[in-house]
């Protein structure tokens, strides 16, 4: 049966109407419903009298307001009552008054005001009838800028009501903003960049945004610091009429907030951009980030800084309805940016936001291309660091492995990068050697010296193996996971220091890139493997230099379509704004493309951390974990094609998270093949 048409069958009998205050419907997103005795506002009514007119006003309008519940019943139907019809030129009818319906998180239909709407006037709408009696999850957003009085929600006579679905995070995070914040000018409640953000991360949310009056008065951050919230997003600065007004205002809002929640998160967002830049805006984002950098300076460690062109820019203006307010692209290009960073700070797991399924690199020349837009976002203008050498080079240093057999000798080198980041590499000589190197990343463990270790990785192992047959051998180490510098700084924090250009990618890549200058005229060929976070740097760094011959990461990636939980990783490992640029089949694609190229993929069935079976789960996948790797397999095997080679071994003997015996021989017969 179609959804929102009445049909003459026979259903169910309805039951009364359920009125909005009824315990059996959760409603959410109304800081004071309660208090308010059920009113569907979202303002204190205590406060009337205290909080400026037109800021009372807007609050009537219940933007962010759902009702949520979970049930079997074959008919939802809903009575509403609303004071005027729709009245706004730059929001369509359903985003001023419309009632969103979700089912099972997937929107279905809209209950709009009418054009005689007035007080007194009763509108019902009826969602559906006649659909399969099956519990569902039911989801009502409320308009975003009209009031309206929920009179009650209908049923079955005999549906059963149960508790909706819990949050991630006990409490809501609440907005504080402009009428960017209260909705406009999205094309429908369900589609605001919180509701999109709140579906996305299974969060609650209280929406405190005021159409050209989110301008920080002390009595709003007052009422916005009474909620109990897991974390504030403040998002205002554009309705102060002046630089000097919102300085007036800023700090003490931020302050206000911070003093009545010591321990809750505070993320700031600058000013997004709008096709029509001007001064004021420009200075208006510097003294918030003025304001933030120094409080985070000062040691709030709960305060994150978000630069609003970071998630709707100068190249993004077609996310805009009328050169400054988000349409629904730009709400969810703003829901795309802000999900991680809410994510982390309140240590949910992190969302994966793209797609990855599509192979766009078929042919020598598009490999070419892509190589070159990936050179460009983590390099910038400065390109690949060819020309950059170590900063020092320690010969004959002390093994960091101790127990090797076959050895030569050993080269420390020292790597300097931007923004005052360092890290060493370790050039190993084999006793007899064949001409060719294997690079070898180590992942998120701290040393190479595992040889003898109760629960050894297998690197020690592997680079013993790899001289043994005559490979030299480049260790290196992911960003601040090195002896004495291990765990130091997180690796999302990677991305917030200052750099000339690109992205914070550049900090894992460059230890191999500047070590490879100094021992490139010394082999004639060059492969390369790794773990854990060194497989997913081999895969991005084989992907970027064809002169990697052959690869080899292992328990380093899944393509994101296909990660669940905790196999997400790290934010280098979801980057969105990234992976937009090359998904992981692209990147496989990459670093097997070109002349006697070849990448082999190797994946622990029994792995204990990362993309074995026991971290893959069927049921959301739709495939078992053999069948979905296989897939994407394929898939890259073709877009390769005759270019060169990629295959996936699932390792069968591997005990648990590391390079096993089994890896190893079969990366030494393929690199012998290579040569």
């Amino acid at each position: 049966m179609a959804l929102g048409i009445v049909s003459f069958l026979l259903f169910a009998p309805a039951a009364d109407w359920i009125p909005v205050r009824d315990p059996k419907l959760d409603v959410r997103g109304l800081a004071w419903f309660r208090e308010n005795q059920g009113r569907t506002i979202r303002l204190p009514l205590r406060l009337k009298d205290a909080l400026p007119p037109a800021v009372w006003n807007l609050g009537l309008s219940p933007s962010g307001g759902r009702i949520r519940l979970r049930t079997n019943s074959t008919r939802l139907a809903i009575r509403l009552e609303y004071p005027s019809p729709p009245n706004m030129a730059n929001m369509h009818a359903f985003g001023q008054t419309g009632v969103d319906l979700y089912l099972d998180g997937v929107y279905r239909s809209t209950a709009t005001a009418p054009k005689d709407a007035a007080s007194g006037k009763t509108v019902e709408h009826v969602f559906f009838e006649g659909l399969p009696r099956v519990t569902r999850d039911v989801l009502l957003y409320l308009p975003l800028y009209k009031p309206v009085d929920v009179l009650g929600v209908q049923l079955d006579a005999d549906a059963e009501i149960s508790p909706a679905r819990r949050f991630a995070a006990s409490k809501p995070v609440v907005f504080y903003g402009t009428s960017i914040t209260q909705g406009g000018c999205a094309s429908r409640p369900g589609m605001s960049y919180q509701a999109i953000l709140s579906r996305r991360l299974n969060l609650d949310f209280v929406n405190l945004g005021f159409s050209g009056n989110g301008k920080g008065e002390p009595v709003v951050a007052g009422m916005t610091a009474e909620i109990d919230a897991s974390a504030f997003v403040l998002d205002f600065a554009g309705n102060n009429p002046t630089v000097e007004s919102l300085k007036e205002v800023y700090e003490p809002f931020l302050a206000a907030v911070r003093s009545k929640h010591p321990s809750t998160p505070i993320v700031a967002i600058t000013p997004l951009a709008k096709a029509r830049e001007d001064a004021r805006t420009a200075e208006m984002r510097l003294h918030i980030r003025d304001v933030v950098t120094a409080k985070i300076a000062a040691g709030d460690k709960l305060l994150t800084l978000v630069d609003g062109l970071t998630l709707l820019g100068p190249n993004q203006l077609d996310g805009l309805v009328d050169g400054a307010h988000p349409n629904d692209l730009g709400f969810q290009w703003m829901a795309d940016g802000l999900a991680p960073r809410i994510a982390r700070v309140l240590n949910l797991p992190p969302p994966v936001l793209t797609d990855d399924r599509a192979i766009t690199v078929t042919s020598l020349e598009a490999a070419a291309s892509k190589r070159g837009q990936i050179v460009r976002y983590i390099w910038g203008a400065a390109g690949f660091p060819r020309n950059q050498r170590p900063a020092s080079i320690q010969r004959n240093a002390a093994s960091p492995i101790a127990g090797l057999k076959n050895v030569k000798s050993v080269e420390t080198m020292s790597i300097r990068m931007e923004a005052g980041q360092e890290n060493t590499t370790h050039h190993f000589a084999p006793v007899r050697a064949n001409g060719s190197l294997v690079v070898l990343q180590h992942g998120h463990g701290c040393t190479f010296d595992d040889l003898h270790a109760e629960k050894s990785y297998g690197l020690a192992h592997a680079v013993d193996q790899m001289l043994d047959q005559g490979y030299g051998v480049l260790t290196a180490y992911m960003p601040h996971m090195r002896p004495g510098d291990c765990g130091a700084v997180p690796h999302a924090k990677m991305f917030d220091l200052p750099t000339g250009g690109g992205s914070g990618l550049k900090f894992f890549l460059e230890p191999v890139a500047i070590s490879l200058n100094e021992l490139r005229a010394r082999y004639r060929q060059i492969h390369m493997a790794g773990l854990s976070g060194g497989g997913w740097t081999t895969t991005l760094y084989a992907a970027i230099d064809p002169s990697i011959r052959t690869s080899y990461p292992v328990a380093g990636s899944i393509p994101l379509y296909l990660r669940i939980g905790g196999s997400v990783g790290d934010l280098e490992q979801y980057l969105d704004e990234f992976y937009r640029i090359a998904g992981y089949p692209d990147l496989y694609a990459l670093g097997a493309i070109g002349p006697g190229r070849k990448q082999v993929q190797i994946l622990n069935r029994r792995d204990d951390c990362c993309f074995g079976e026991a971290q893959h789960d069927a049921r959301k996948v739709g495939e078992s974990y053999e069948d979905a790797n296989r897939a994407y397999e394929r898939n890259v095997r073709e877009a390769v094609g005759k270019l060169g080679e990629f295959r996936l071994v699932i390792d069968e003997t591997a005990p648990r998270h590391m390079i096993s015996a089994e890896a190893v021989r079969i990366m030494l017969q393929e690199m012998k093949t290579a040569r």
